[in-house]
């Protein structure tokens, strides 16, 4: 059976909710083949499978990847912020953000997942101040900042469509977590963070909430549904889905090289 072809996106050209859909999978599919190539077959996520990535660089990802979460969150609630017009006229996106806003920094209580992150960090040998005031490996803040830059110079498709990973990230948590425990001897208790981040991405929660990864794939397919495609030049969905995996890869292997380069 031939594949149906591409949607065009023109800015204003509404379609019908099947068509976005079938966009937006597409979107996907690139997603999960440039999070699989760049991060999860990563020398970084191989060794760590392998158990013979040293603790040291474990420690060094945990540092970078702690002053990340404390930053990125405040992107998210910023990005309420500026989209509150779009998401007032869809509310049930308006209470799944509303809720993941809060679930950042309410859950399990405050102030949010960064608590968790900063246990998870002490039970791998970390202090807090290693994690707060960790100055960024550079090619570990080019993520941060590609988020930062697309939020309040981007467009809302072009912001949104970066965070289709956000799925993907859930099951890097799964797969970093369970390496934690078969490869290193970490108990199920004391791998919190990576359990937590799974199902804040993955599932959805009690309540009816979506899941990060949901609601994501939602919030794009209303923008393609209802002519909200504005892009600039130079950007396109795909572009922007491919190159957020490509900067969280880069995340990865910065870590990894720069760890080699320490270790001598």
């Amino acid at each position: 059976m031939a594949e149906s072809p591409v949607l065009t996106l023109e800015l204003g050209k509404k379609c019908r909710a099947d068509e976005a859909k079938r966009y937006v999978d597409r979107l996907y599919r690139i997603c999960h083949e440039r999070f699989a190539e760049q991060v999860l077959r990563g020398q970084l996520m191989r060794e760590l499978a392998a158990g013979t990535l040293p603790m040291e660089t474990i420690r060094l990802f945990w540092k970078n990847w702690a002053f990340f979460v404390f930053e990125v969150n405040n992107i998210v609630a910023m990005a309420y912020q500026r989209h509150i017009g779009f998401l007032k006229r869809h509310p049930d996106l308006l209470a799944s953000f509303s809720a993941k806003v809060a679930d950042e920094y309410i859950h399990p209580k405050p102030p949010g997942h960064v608590r968790i992150v900063l246990e998870q960090g002490r039970i791998l040998g970390l202090t807090d101040e290693d994690m707060i005031a960790c100055p960024m490996i550079p090619e570990c803040r080019a993520l941060l900042e590609w988020r930062r830059g697309l939020l309040y110079e981007g467009t809302m498709l072009e912001y949104w469509t970066s965070l289709l990973n956000e799925e993907n990230v859930g099951h890097w948590a799964r797969e970093f977590g369970r390496a934690l425990t078969e490869k290193y001897g970490l108990s199920w208790e004391k791998i919190r963070y990576f359990k937590t981040h799974e199902e804040a991405d993955l599932e959805t929660h009690e309540d009816g909430i979506l899941g990060h990864g949901e609601f994501n794939r939602t919030v794009v397919q209303r923008l393609v549904e209802g002519g909200l495609v504005e892009m600039r030049p130079g950007y396109s969905p795909e572009y922007c889905v491919e190159t957020s995996a490509a900067y969280f890869g880069l995340f990865m292997d910065g870590v990894y090289l720069y760890a080699r380069k320490e270790q001598g």
